[in-house]
């Protein structure tokens, strides 16, 4: 089982399209949002902006965008799970739609990830998926349909229960993460209020006019979800 992460979080990953300065700017801006609201804050940079991330001190989960699932050895240009580690990384994202993973490759970085007690988000892109993963005991899933990604995903989600609920039964523990198309705050208050467990934006937030505000905003919209989903 990998380490726990705690409901509810959102998650924000820049891919490539920042600098250092850019992102310092827009994790000090998370970070002080997820205190302000009480949600927990996954920050998923490259790998190189790792250690520079985490030595802000802002409060946000670091997480890698992925990781080479090979022990410490004699190999050159690889990313170990004890790189990352030794780096500051909370966790690290696997099979993301840009970086996909066969089965046996997943497995084996799940593994990795649990050897050095790294917090792992599992990317799914199908219900199917999002419950197969689910049985391998990630710290969560995140189901994001590709049809989403980068859209403006306004319509309704009605899986988003029945998904729910499957993850946290095949993988008691595993939190449930709805994402993709998540191009305001709206969007993100609606996927919380489903009862997703976190939600994430990136094209919402790096599209805007200020990111940092942007984001601040996205955070306090899926806290309002959340509590949405439990009042009364």
């Amino acid at each position: 089982m990998s380490p726990a992460l705690s409901a509810p979080f959102f998650e924000i990953g820049p891919k490539n399209l920042l600098r250092r300065t850019q992102l310092e700017e827009l994790a000090v801006a998370a970070g002080r949002a997820g205190r302000a609201h009480g949600i927990a804050v996954v920050f998923t940079v490259p790998t190189a902006m790792i250690a520079p991330i985490v030595a802000l001190d802002s409060g946000v989960l670091v997480f890698a965008q992925g990781m080479d699932a090979e022990p410490l050895g004699p190999s050159m240009n690889r990313v170990t799970a004890e790189a990352l580690e030794d780096a500051g990384a909370a966790g690290v994202m696997l099979n993301h739609d840009a970086d996909p993973l066969d089965d046996d490759a997943l497995e084996h970085a799940l593994r990795r990830s649990d050897e050095v007690g790294l917090a792992t988000i599992v990317c799914a892109g199908t219900d199917a998926e999002a419950r197969r993963f689910a049985g391998q005991h990630p710290s969560a899933v995140l189901f994001e349909p590709p049809s989403l990604i980068g859209a403006e995903g306004t319509g309704a989600r009605d899986w988003i229960g029945p998904s729910t609920r499957a993850i946290h039964e095949t993988g008691p523990g595993v939190l449930a993460v709805h994402a993709g198309g998540v191009s305001t705050p709206d969007v993100a208050l609606r996927i919380m209020t489903a009862g997703a467990d976190a939600t994430g934006s990136t094209s919402g937030i790096l599209s805007s006019a200020d990111p940092a505000v942007a984001a601040a905003e996205f955070i306090r919209a899926a806290r309002a979800g959340w509590d949405a989903a439990r009042a009364g």
